[in-house]
Formats: structure tokens, C-alpha cells, sequence
């Protein structure tokens, strides 16, 4: 029924850090498949929290630390290992440079896949498809695009590898106005093909008017 739409669900979740304050008391959250979700909040609010708990990053939770259920795609999270997640959630961080480690933007898109261990006939598939959609030239080098262009690579990584939930963390920081419509255009249209985009951000002008569902 209608939790088929749910990519990630928080059930009355709250958590802390152990002796520290509390993060998130008694959320419910979710973001759909098909919809462009924003996560805004001053700095510190907890924004990078709930991004790390929903792909899974934040270690050892024990149960003094976390309450209530955290489901992706309806399984929860909880004693699922990491790479099992990671292969439905991928994360686009704000420092696109420190996440690009290829000379070429073929061979950065390329090694995901190994990663995943995809066939070399799929993975030259998966490299075009993934630049089409991020409008990519693979043989571009990877030092020479702009920061949109990055942003766009880290996406096309993630698209390649066929995660369908994708977190960005203020993916706008270092972008143009232009370089960040664009991107928002490109993410809109990945949507519309039934992927979940959750997109954390204190720069909300920018995102609002592409927006499904706005979470504070």
C-alpha cells in the first residue's frame, strides 16, 4: 500500500549523542519515491544527524541512544550492515572535491561499480546512462569542471550504481546561481523517473520552487 512510496521513514525516532544533548526528540519523517524533500534548519539544528542516520553512518547505535524505527524501503536499519544500505542510499556531500578521487570522469563514475562488482559491459551501460542524465562528458578530466559540474559527477556516481535514494548536503554551498538551478533541474528530473531526493540546505530560496515537501 501506500509505505511502497516510503524510500526512508522515521517512526517516532529520537536520538543523542552518548552524554550529550538530545538531537532529535520524537520525529517522524519520510521521504517518498517521485519527490524532492528539503531539510532546512539553522547550523547545528541536526540536519547532518538525521542525513547520517538514514544512510546508516552513525555507528553502534544502542538503544540508550536512539529510540523509535528508522525503515528504508520498509526494512529497518537497525543491525542491517552498512554496504547493504549503501547500495540503496547514496550521499552526495558538500565538498564535491574530497569525494572525487579519478583523473577522468569515466573512471570515477567506473569505480563504484567495481565496487559493487558490476560486469565491465553493465558498467560501460551504467557510465552512459548516468551522464546522460547528468549531462557529463566521460572523457572529461575531473579537475578541469566547474563546481556544479562536480556535484553533478558525485550524483552521477550514485545514479550508476543504482541507488535510487540520494542524500545531498548542501549540495548549493559552492554553486552559482545558474550551476545551482541547473543541478536543481537535473534532480527534479531524476524524480520524475521515481527516485527519492533529499536535499539538506540553509539556502532555501533557491530550492523552494522545486520542492515537493518541505521539513523543518
Amino acid at each position: 500500500g501506500d509505505n511502497m512510496n516510503k524510500a526512508a521513514l522515521f517512526e517516532n525516532v529520537g536520538f543523542s549523542y552518548p552524554g550529550g544533548e538530545t538531537i532529535i526528540e520524537n520525529s517522524d519523517f519520510r521521504l517518498n519515491y517521485g519527490e524532492i524533500s528539503l531539510l532546512a534548519g539553522a547550523s547545528g539544528a541536526g540536519k547532518s544527524t538525521v542525513l547520517s542516520l538514514i544512510c546508516g553512518i552513525i555507528p553502534n547505535l544502542t538503544p540508550r541512544e536512539m529510540s523509535g524505527n528508522i525503515l528504508i524501503n520498509g526494512e529497518n536499519i537497525q543491525g542491517r550492515p552498512l554496504r547493504e544500505i549503501c547500495r540503496e542510499v547514496g550521499v552526495v556531500l558538500q565538498n564535491a572535491d574530497s569525494q572525487i578521487i579519478q583523473q577522468f570522469v569515466e573512471d570515477e563514475i567506473a569505480f563504484g561499480c567495481e565496487n559493487f562488482n558490476f560486469p565491465p559491459d553493465v558498467i560501460k551501460e551504467r557510465i552512459d546512462f548516468a551522464c546522460n542524465r547528468m549531462l557529463l562528458e566521460p572523457d572529461r578530466e575531473t579537475r578541469t569542471l566547474s563546481g556544479g559540474q562536480k556535484q553533478r559527477l558525485i550524483t552521477a556516481s550514485t545514479l550508476a550504481t543504482d541507488q535510487k535514494i540520494i542524500l545531498l548536503d548542501e549540495p548549493l554551498a559552492n554553486l552559482d546561481v545558474q550551476g545551482a538551478d541547473s543541478l536543481m533541474r537535473s534532480l527534479k528530473a531524476l524524480t520524475e523517473n521515481g527516485y527519492a531526493v533529499l536535499i539538506v540546505e540553509h539556502r532555501i530560496d533557491m530550492i523552494i520552487k522545486y520542492a515537493d515537501r518541505v521539513w523543518v
